[in-house]
């Protein structure tokens, strides 16, 4: 009974409501990160759980002050001392109170959520179980801060205390975020940003946190919430510095099981299917089939070169490489970054897997340069005999600066067939080793 009326009295509705609307003004009104390559959150559960744990970073401010506007209500109505002269415990009243506020800003982060795992369902994407900690931490997280807010509402009832928690909360989470970002400069050292529940961008969609971190936040910010719980229901001095303990021990314990690196491959997202020496990953179970016969194709034609790949692989790195995979004996494919060869034809898969020989750029994913480009171009032209552009994010770029590349692969059509054979043979070390320059091995001097 007492619960159903804290469920209707308090903020707790309207903060879970706020959590809602945010969130899917978001991720709706805003075309973000979170509906491109190489994560949009349709593609993978898991992957729009990191996405909303991410949206965490404007959210939970929004929590916790909340909780400090709903903190406050007892001391600013002048209820305190009747509260005191009741025979039922405080600590029963700070339950009914904490239990809702909680349930209801959890339940808002669970409707986001659960808008998203809708989005992957009509984008016929993919169900993995790797979402549960991932939903679980952050739920917990949630928790943790309205019950802080409430706590810090109780003990400075003052108009501008909610306000003011919001903001301090908005730039700790925001520098928290700032430190696991790998391409921002970062003010708090790396392994105090879990701290916060708001993570990195996924950067990928076979991507799902790592154990060790997901233990770490889990005892931090359960030790958070119980303070939190604590200073909202004890009386004396004492007692609140006795609460402080389990924050501590949270941040004693999960400061050393915090990883170095957050994220890690999706087991369940990641996982090989194979056809033969072709694979892909389950993600991308229904490139398989497309992939089988080119695949097999190419590596037949590759197959007269030295050392020559045995194997097709779809590449799962769980974050961005400033140098793409490689080895010898495989030749490794990019549907997450490259999501042209999600729609390719057999004729493009087959030009993908020839590309540099079978082995991929020395550049990161998002550098187009004309030397690499047209040198894995002319490649490609080597075995199939017609130069033609590859299906990766540089098509559009390339229509541009096609001029010297076509002049290189004339060049290069022109000399004896074994010394096009040992420049493709060069040209295939020089992309292993990233050592030279690819246009200028196969045709020197058509770099300048």
């Amino acid at each position: 009974m007492i619960f159903r009326i804290e469920l209707r009295r308090s903020i707790a509705p309207w903060a879970g409501l706020a959590l809602v609307v945010l969130a899917l003004g978001f991720l709706f009104l805003l075309s973000g990160p979170w509906w491109k390559v190489p994560a949009p959150w349709t593609a993978n559960t898991t992957t729009t759980a990191l996405w909303v744990r991410f949206l965490l970073q404007f959210l939970w401010p929004v929590v916790v002050g909340a909780g400090a506007i709903q903190g406050m209500r007892d001391r600013r109505s002048g209820m305190t001392e009747l509260l005191a002269t009741t025979s039922r415990p405080a600590w029963q009243r700070a339950l009914r109170l904490a239990g809702a506020v909680a349930a209801l800003t959890g339940l808002g982060y669970l409707v986001v959520f659960g808008v998203g795992v809708a989005e992957v369902l009509a984008h016929d994407g993919f169900v993995s179980a790797g979402l549960v900690p991932v939903v679980g931490v952050g739920v917990l997280g949630v928790v943790a801060g309205s019950w802080l807010g409430l706590a810090v509402g109780r003990l400075l009832p003052h108009p501008l205390t909610a306000p003011g928690l919001a903001v301090l909360t908005l730039v700790a989470t925001t520098l928290c975020w700032m430190s696991l970002e790998p391409d921002l400069e970062t003010v708090l050292p790396r392994r105090v940003g879990p701290l916060a529940p708001a993570l990195a961008e996924p950067r990928g969609s076979m991507v799902t946190t790592a154990v060790s971190l997901d233990a770490g936040q889990a005892v931090w910010f359960l030790g958070l919430a119980v303070t939190g719980f604590l200073l909202l229901s004890v009386q004396s001095v004492r007692a609140r510095l006795l609460s402080l303990l389990p924050l501590v021990a949270g941040v004693a314990i999960a400061l050393p099981l915090f990883p170095a690196e957050i994220l890690t491959s999706d087991s369940f997202a990641a996982r090989k299917v194979c056809d033969g020496p072709i694979c892909v990953a389950e993600l991308h179970r229904d490139r398989l089939a497309a992939l089988a016969g080119p695949g097999r194709e190419a590596l037949a034609m590759l197959a007269k070169l030295p050392g020559a790949p045995t194997r097709v692989e779809e590449q799962v790195a769980p974050s961005p490489v400033e140098r793409p995979p490689r080895d010898s004996g495989v030749v490794y494919l990019d549907f997450q970054r490259n999501d042209i060869l999600l729609r390719a034809d057999a004729s493009d898969l087959r030009l993908a897997v020839l590309s540099g020989a079978g082995v991929p750029p020395c550049l990161p994913p998002s550098h187009a340069d004309v030397s690499d480009v047209g040198a894995r171009m002319i490649a490609a032209a080597y075995f199939t005999g017609e130069l033609k552009t590859l299906p990766e994010f540089a098509r559009n770029w390339f229509k541009t600066r096609s001029g010297p590349i076509e002049q290189a692969w004339q060049k290069f059509q022109a000399l004896p067939a074994d010394v096009r054979f040992a420049r493709v043979v060069a040209l295939r070390q020089a992309l292993l080793t990233c050592q030279g320059d690819p246009l200028d091995t196969l045709v020197p001097g058509a770099a300048q």
